[in-house]
């Protein structure tokens, strides 16, 4: 595979995933439980408009679950910077495969403008009008909710971008406003900062900036804004900044009742939910305990056809799918059943409505 300008450290990463894949095998009989689960995080790429490549993405992504008991997966455009794919190409393939396959929106679409209105802290009233008729263009379209958007996107290599709005921005009080009327979950990507920091030494990108400010404020102003609204927090358990601890989500689920976690169990970073070496984090094992109800699996899978023939970062992101599932069985086996079942689907079927 011939690689593109600054995709060498995904080239790396690819290496590391490979060297996890071994180190995060189940040692335990515990381990190799079959429990069944639902993934609310997973993504479908293709070249834009290839419906034939997506179509067969939808189909590789079929065998996975058959093969892995997954019951459901909801599939979204990445957190896009500018405009890509997004409802147009998954609302078909979400029909055809339906239940097993269902769709959020707004990744591709809803994420671009808000990136882009994020460069000024005023709002025109054309930008807004623009971005309430593509939502309602998402719901129409059977989307069961919106995502993959980022309010904090730290960038792993030069060729992986960094995105940075204030969570508390405009047009993201009005989507929580639009969820909230639709009832509907946001999964939001959100890297916190607890204050400002210093790039952290593993952020190597030249695209990250030299200090990452502090948003946790606007992200608790997000969440006080609607109560009604339904904010899935993206990748709880692999945080590549340092600060998306036990502690700080322990704080914030007692803060704030209308927010839910997905897990993204396993990664290169410390404190991980389930390292790839040893034990499982007994503090992440603690909140899982604590707000059972709040915690649902998504593991930020990537499937790419064949004749997909963007960029490479989708083909290196798919070569870890299989930690994030090793990482998703070995954290079931380890959970008391009811606690098990309920992060396994259970909350999954509520939040997004999926009996419907």
């Amino acid at each position: 595979m011939k690689l593109r300008s600054g995709a060498i450290c995904f080239v790396t990463f690819a290496a590391l995933a490979v060297f996890l894949v071994g180190s995060l095998m189940p040692s335990d009989s515990r381990a190799q439980s079959r429990n069944e689960w639902i993934d609310v995080h997973f993504h479908l790429v293709a070249d834009k408009g290839d419906l034939e490549s997506f179509d067969e993405a939808a189909r590789m992504a079929l065998q996975v679950m058959d093969a892995e008991r997954i019951r459901t997966i909801i599939v979204m455009s990445p957190p896009r910077p500018r405009e890509n794919f997004d409802i147009e190409s998954l609302a078909a393939v979400a029909k055809k495969y339906a239940p097993r396959i269902v769709m959020l929106g707004g990744g591709g679409t809803l994420n671009p403008m808000l990136q882009e209105a994020g460069k000024s802290p005023a709002v025109t009233e054309e930008v807004r009008r623009r971005f309430e008729e593509t939502t309602r263009g998402i719901i129409a379209s059977g989307a069961r909710g919106f995502g993959e958007i980022t309010a904090h996107h730290v960038s792993l290599s030069p060729s992986h971008g960094y995105e940075s709005v204030p969570a508390d921005h405009p047009l993201l009080l009005l989507l929580a406003d639009i969820a909230a009327q639709h009832d509907v979950p946001i999964d939001l990507h959100f890297d916190p900062v607890s204050a400002d920091v210093e790039k952290p030494a593993n952020l190597t990108s030249p695209r990250n900036p030299e200090v990452l400010k502090e948003n946790i404020g606007g992200f608790e102003r997000l969440l006080a804004h609607n109560r009604k609204t339904k904010i899935i927090w993206a990748h709880a358990g692999s945080d590549p900044v340092g600060h998306f601890t036990p502690k700080l989500v322990r704080e914030l689920l007692g803060r704030h009742a209308n927010l839910s976690l997905s897990i993204r169990p396993s990664g290169p970073f410390r404190g991980a939910m389930v390292p790839p070496k040893g034990a499982i984090n007994d503090d992440w094992i603690a909140v899982l305990r604590d707000f059972p109800d709040r915690f649902v699996l998504g593991t930020d899978n990537f499937i790419v056809p064949t004749r997909y023939t963007g960029p490479d970062a989708p083909r290196i992101f798919a070569q870890r799918a299989e930690i994030q599932r090793i990482g998703v069985r070995r954290l079931l086996s380890h959970l008391p059943q009811d606690v098990a079942r309920s992060i396994g689907y259970e909350n999954a079927e509520r939040l997004y409505r999926l009996d419907r």
